[in-house]
Protein backbone atom coordinates (compact mmCIF):
# COMPACT_ATOMS: atom_id res chain seq x y z
CA UNK A 1 0.00 0.00 0.00
CA UNK A 2 1.29 3.63 -0.93
CA UNK A 3 2.09 5.46 2.35
CA UNK A 4 -0.29 7.92 1.04
CA UNK A 5 -3.21 5.83 1.75
CA UNK A 6 -2.16 5.21 5.22
CA UNK A 7 -2.70 7.24 8.39
CA UNK A 8 -2.54 7.18 12.42
CA UNK A 9 -5.17 8.31 15.13
CA UNK A 10 -6.19 7.21 18.12
CA UNK A 11 -9.41 5.95 18.36
CA UNK A 12 -12.06 4.08 21.14
CA UNK A 13 -14.38 1.60 19.74
CA UNK A 14 -17.81 2.80 20.09
CA UNK A 15 -20.01 0.80 18.45
CA UNK A 16 -19.48 -3.15 16.48
CA UNK A 17 -21.35 -5.01 14.22
CA UNK A 18 -20.46 -8.03 11.83
CA UNK A 19 -19.98 -7.74 8.45
CA UNK A 20 -19.60 -11.07 6.10
CA UNK A 21 -17.93 -14.05 6.97
CA UNK A 22 -15.18 -12.59 9.40
CA UNK A 23 -14.98 -8.72 9.40
CA UNK A 24 -15.92 -6.14 12.02
CA UNK A 25 -17.53 -2.55 10.93
CA UNK A 26 -15.98 -0.11 13.90
CA UNK A 27 -17.27 3.16 14.97
CA UNK A 28 -14.69 5.53 16.39
CA UNK A 29 -14.60 8.09 18.56
CA UNK A 30 -11.00 9.82 17.13
CA UNK A 31 -9.50 13.02 17.45
CA UNK A 32 -9.92 13.48 14.08
CA UNK A 33 -13.77 12.98 14.16
CA UNK A 34 -16.11 10.10 14.55
CA UNK A 35 -15.16 7.34 12.42
CA UNK A 36 -16.56 3.92 10.47
CA UNK A 37 -13.68 1.23 9.53
CA UNK A 38 -13.53 -2.12 8.70
CA UNK A 39 -11.54 -4.63 10.34
CA UNK A 40 -11.21 -7.16 8.00
CA UNK A 41 -10.39 -10.46 9.56
CA UNK A 42 -11.00 -10.05 12.88
CA UNK A 43 -13.70 -12.71 14.13
CA UNK A 44 -11.12 -15.19 12.78
CA UNK A 45 -9.39 -17.46 16.02
CA UNK A 46 -5.85 -15.95 14.64
CA UNK A 47 -6.76 -12.67 14.40
CA UNK A 48 -3.83 -10.37 16.15
CA UNK A 49 -6.33 -7.39 15.73
CA UNK A 50 -9.11 -8.72 17.40
CA UNK A 51 -8.36 -7.93 21.38
CA UNK A 52 -6.99 -4.62 20.23
CA UNK A 53 -10.56 -3.73 19.15
CA UNK A 54 -12.97 -4.81 21.74
CA UNK A 55 -15.84 -2.46 23.14
CA UNK A 56 -14.40 0.85 24.79
CA UNK A 57 -10.95 -0.11 24.27
CA UNK A 58 -8.77 2.63 23.53
CA UNK A 59 -6.48 2.08 21.01
CA UNK A 60 -3.54 3.37 18.52
CA UNK A 61 -4.52 2.50 14.77
CA UNK A 62 -3.27 2.57 11.44
CA UNK A 63 -5.76 2.73 8.36
CA UNK A 64 -5.92 2.21 4.75
CA UNK A 65 -8.08 5.09 3.24
CA UNK A 66 -10.22 2.99 0.82
CA UNK A 67 -11.96 5.12 -1.99
CA UNK A 68 -15.11 2.82 -2.51
CA UNK A 69 -15.85 1.74 1.21
CA UNK A 70 -14.73 1.87 4.80
CA UNK A 71 -11.22 2.89 5.99
CA UNK A 72 -9.31 -0.57 6.65
CA UNK A 73 -7.44 -1.08 9.93
CA UNK A 74 -4.62 -2.35 9.14
CA UNK A 75 -2.79 -2.42 12.81
CA UNK A 76 -4.09 -2.34 15.88
CA UNK A 77 -2.30 -1.53 19.55
CA UNK A 78 -3.74 -0.85 23.02
CA UNK A 79 -3.75 1.91 24.84
CA UNK A 80 -6.16 1.09 27.56
CA UNK A 81 -8.24 -2.15 27.32
CA UNK A 82 -11.15 -0.25 29.50
CA UNK A 83 -11.81 -4.38 30.16
CA UNK A 84 -14.39 -3.53 33.34
CA UNK A 85 -16.26 -1.57 31.44
CA UNK A 86 -17.39 -4.99 29.36
CA UNK A 87 -17.57 -7.14 33.00
CA UNK A 88 -19.87 -5.40 34.97
CA UNK A 89 -23.89 -4.69 34.17
CA UNK A 90 -23.91 -1.31 35.73
CA UNK A 91 -20.49 0.02 34.55
CA UNK A 92 -21.09 -1.31 30.96
CA UNK A 93 -24.32 0.23 30.86
CA UNK A 94 -23.14 3.54 31.61
CA UNK A 95 -20.14 3.21 29.04
CA UNK A 96 -23.13 2.45 26.61
CA UNK A 97 -24.45 5.73 27.64
CA UNK A 98 -21.31 7.61 27.13
CA UNK A 99 -20.63 5.90 23.40
CA UNK A 100 -24.48 6.82 22.64
CA UNK A 101 -24.74 10.40 23.23
CA UNK A 102 -21.49 10.73 21.72
CA UNK A 103 -22.64 8.76 18.29
CA UNK A 104 -26.37 10.56 18.37
CA UNK A 105 -25.21 14.03 18.60
CA UNK A 106 -22.09 13.48 16.71
CA UNK A 107 -22.17 13.28 12.72
CA UNK A 108 -19.43 10.51 10.65
CA UNK A 109 -16.88 12.54 9.86
CA UNK A 110 -17.36 15.48 12.71
CA UNK A 111 -15.82 15.92 15.95
CA UNK A 112 -12.97 16.98 17.52
CA UNK A 113 -9.89 16.71 19.85
CA UNK A 114 -11.70 18.00 23.10
CA UNK A 115 -14.74 15.53 22.08
CA UNK A 116 -11.98 12.75 22.22
CA UNK A 117 -10.05 14.17 25.40
CA UNK A 118 -13.87 14.20 26.91
CA UNK A 119 -15.29 10.15 25.62
CA UNK A 120 -11.51 9.14 27.23
CA UNK A 121 -11.42 10.60 30.23
CA UNK A 122 -15.10 9.74 31.41
CA UNK A 123 -14.43 5.92 30.26
CA UNK A 124 -11.67 6.40 32.39
CA UNK A 125 -13.02 7.34 35.29
CA UNK A 126 -15.96 5.02 34.73
CA UNK A 127 -13.31 2.38 35.61
CA UNK A 128 -12.22 4.09 38.66
CA UNK A 129 -15.22 4.49 40.16
CA UNK A 130 -18.08 2.60 42.27
CA UNK A 131 -21.40 2.54 40.94
CA UNK A 132 -23.49 4.93 42.79
CA UNK A 133 -22.80 8.72 43.54
CA UNK A 134 -19.89 9.39 41.71
CA UNK A 135 -21.03 7.69 38.77
CA UNK A 136 -24.22 9.68 39.26
CA UNK A 137 -22.06 12.99 39.16
CA UNK A 138 -19.97 11.86 36.18
CA UNK A 139 -22.35 10.85 34.02
CA UNK A 140 -24.16 14.95 34.34
CA UNK A 141 -20.67 16.42 34.02
CA UNK A 142 -20.23 14.34 30.54
CA UNK A 143 -23.59 15.07 29.68
CA UNK A 144 -23.01 19.09 30.12
CA UNK A 145 -19.77 19.22 28.29
CA UNK A 146 -20.98 17.03 25.66
CA UNK A 147 -23.43 19.20 25.07
CA UNK A 148 -21.13 22.32 25.07
CA UNK A 149 -18.60 20.89 22.90
CA UNK A 150 -21.33 19.93 19.87
CA UNK A 151 -23.13 23.69 20.06
CA UNK A 152 -26.25 22.61 22.18
CA UNK A 153 -24.63 24.47 25.86
CA UNK A 154 -27.75 25.03 28.07
CA UNK A 155 -27.53 28.61 29.47
CA UNK A 156 -27.33 28.29 33.14
CA UNK A 157 -25.96 31.83 34.23
CA UNK A 158 -28.90 33.85 32.56
CA UNK A 159 -32.85 33.85 31.80
CA UNK A 160 -33.25 32.85 28.74
CA UNK A 161 -36.73 33.94 28.29
CA UNK A 162 -37.62 36.13 25.82
CA UNK A 163 -36.16 39.83 26.55
CA UNK A 164 -35.33 39.20 29.68
CA UNK A 165 -31.54 37.90 29.94
CA UNK A 166 -31.33 38.48 33.88
CA UNK A 167 -28.35 36.76 35.73
CA UNK A 168 -30.09 33.95 37.44
CA UNK A 169 -29.49 34.41 41.40
CA UNK A 170 -30.12 30.35 42.86
CA UNK A 171 -29.64 31.36 46.41
CA UNK A 172 -33.28 31.74 47.28
CA UNK A 173 -36.46 28.98 47.17
CA UNK A 174 -38.34 30.58 44.53
CA UNK A 175 -38.15 27.69 41.80
CA UNK A 176 -36.90 28.20 38.01
CA UNK A 177 -37.71 26.85 34.91
CA UNK A 178 -36.35 24.81 32.12
CA UNK A 179 -36.91 25.89 28.90
CA UNK A 180 -34.95 23.28 26.13
CA UNK A 181 -36.59 25.25 23.01
CA UNK A 182 -35.16 28.27 23.99
CA UNK A 183 -31.64 26.71 25.37
CA UNK A 184 -31.72 26.87 29.20
CA UNK A 185 -33.08 28.23 32.42
CA UNK A 186 -35.99 30.37 33.23
CA UNK A 187 -35.68 33.42 35.91
CA UNK A 188 -38.64 32.77 38.45
CA UNK A 189 -40.97 35.54 36.84
CA UNK A 190 -40.09 33.95 33.55
CA UNK A 191 -41.22 30.70 34.47
CA UNK A 192 -44.48 31.79 36.14
CA UNK A 193 -45.25 33.50 32.71
CA UNK A 194 -44.39 30.01 31.21
CA UNK A 195 -44.81 27.61 32.90
CA UNK A 196 -48.00 26.29 30.41
CA UNK A 197 -45.89 26.53 27.66
CA UNK A 198 -45.11 22.99 26.15
CA UNK A 199 -42.04 21.36 27.19
CA UNK A 200 -41.48 23.57 30.27
CA UNK A 201 -40.94 22.01 33.52
CA UNK A 202 -39.63 23.77 36.97
CA UNK A 203 -35.94 23.83 38.74
CA UNK A 204 -35.06 24.19 42.17
CA UNK A 205 -32.34 26.74 43.01
CA UNK A 206 -30.13 23.26 44.18
CA UNK A 207 -30.78 21.89 41.13
CA UNK A 208 -29.74 24.95 39.03
CA UNK A 209 -26.70 24.92 41.39
CA UNK A 210 -25.68 21.68 40.58
CA UNK A 211 -26.32 21.93 36.52
CA UNK A 212 -23.96 24.82 36.78
CA UNK A 213 -21.08 23.28 38.77
CA UNK A 214 -21.36 20.15 36.17
CA UNK A 215 -20.98 22.54 33.12
CA UNK A 216 -18.13 24.22 35.09
CA UNK A 217 -16.04 22.23 37.72
CA UNK A 218 -13.65 20.01 37.28
CA UNK A 219 -14.06 16.76 37.93
CA UNK A 220 -11.92 15.92 40.89
CA UNK A 221 -13.91 18.82 42.78
CA UNK A 222 -17.20 18.03 41.66
CA UNK A 223 -17.07 14.47 43.13
CA UNK A 224 -16.97 15.70 46.63
CA UNK A 225 -19.65 17.89 46.41
CA UNK A 226 -22.47 16.93 49.19
CA UNK A 227 -25.45 16.49 47.08
CA UNK A 228 -28.61 14.84 48.46
CA UNK A 229 -30.18 11.94 46.57
CA UNK A 230 -33.24 13.91 45.86
CA UNK A 231 -30.82 16.54 43.39
CA UNK A 232 -29.40 14.16 41.59
CA UNK A 233 -32.36 12.66 40.50
CA UNK A 234 -33.82 15.94 40.02
CA UNK A 235 -30.54 17.44 37.94
CA UNK A 236 -30.75 13.39 35.75
CA UNK A 237 -34.45 14.48 35.08
CA UNK A 238 -33.54 17.53 33.93
CA UNK A 239 -30.76 16.88 32.03
CA UNK A 240 -32.75 13.81 30.25
CA UNK A 241 -35.49 16.28 29.62
CA UNK A 242 -32.80 18.54 27.70
CA UNK A 243 -31.44 15.96 25.48
CA UNK A 244 -34.45 14.25 24.84
CA UNK A 245 -36.23 17.63 23.28
CA UNK A 246 -33.39 17.94 21.16
CA UNK A 247 -32.41 14.50 20.04
CA UNK A 248 -36.33 13.76 19.33
CA UNK A 249 -36.15 11.13 21.22
CA UNK A 250 -34.62 9.19 24.64
CA UNK A 251 -31.56 7.58 24.31
CA UNK A 252 -31.86 3.62 24.72
CA UNK A 253 -28.75 3.16 27.13
CA UNK A 254 -30.72 5.51 29.26
CA UNK A 255 -33.87 3.60 29.58
CA UNK A 256 -32.25 0.48 30.41
CA UNK A 257 -30.06 2.23 32.83
CA UNK A 258 -32.71 3.37 34.84
CA UNK A 259 -34.36 0.06 34.58
CA UNK A 260 -30.68 -1.31 36.10
CA UNK A 261 -30.91 1.12 38.94
CA UNK A 262 -34.96 0.49 39.66
CA UNK A 263 -33.97 -3.46 40.24
CA UNK A 264 -30.86 -2.87 42.15
CA UNK A 265 -33.06 0.07 44.55
CA UNK A 266 -35.68 -3.21 44.81
CA UNK A 267 -33.08 -5.58 46.01
CA UNK A 268 -31.69 -2.65 48.52
CA UNK A 269 -28.31 -2.45 46.81
CA UNK A 270 -26.71 1.40 47.13
CA UNK A 271 -26.90 4.04 44.61
CA UNK A 272 -28.88 6.88 44.29
CA UNK A 273 -29.52 7.35 40.27
CA UNK A 274 -28.72 6.98 37.23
Amino acid sequence: MSGKRLYHTEAIVLRRRDQGEADRVLTLCTPLGKLAVIAKGVRKVRSRKAGHLELFTHARLVLARSRSSWDVVTQAETVAPNAVLRGDLVRGTYGRYVAELYDRFVAEGEGSRPLFDLVQRTLTYLCEAEPGRETVLLMRAYEQRLLALVGFRPEWDRCVGDGCGHPLEPGGNEPFGLDPERGGALCPDCYRAARGERGVVPLSPPALRLLRACQREPFSRLRARPVPPGVLNEVERAARHYITYHLEQDLRSGVFLRRVWREREHRGDSGNAV
